[in-house]
């Protein structure tokens, strides 16, 4: 049961430090400030989207792999491509 409870506190620490991180990079690019609801909710978003790419860049690198018997260089293309759509959708994110 602790190592339940402590994942849902490291989870919750990571989520807040998220919005921490978002708001101070907002701040350094002489962004204006946004609530901390709007930003929770961004945060919230964007953390979707980065599971979600990640799963299915993963399915995909295995099918390529596995099932289609492709070289791993390969199969790591949708890999790269989830980490520079993400890349590009946190840059986006932090200047909105």
């Amino acid at each position: 049961m602790s190592g339940f409870i402590g994942e849902l506190l490291e989870g919750i620490v990571d989520f807040v430090t998220d919005i921490w991180v978002l708001r101070r990079q907002r701040a350094a690019n002489n962004r204006a400030q946004n609530a901390w609801g709007q930003d929770a909710a961004d945060t919230a978003v964007f953390n979707a989207w980065v599971i979600s790419l990640s799963v299915l860049a993963l399915a995909a690198g295995s099918v390529m792999f596995f099932m289609l018997k492709l070289p791993p260089w390969l199969s790591l293309v949708p890999v790269v491509a989830g980490g520079v759509y993400v890349g590009y959708r946190w840059i986006a994110l932090t200047r909105a």
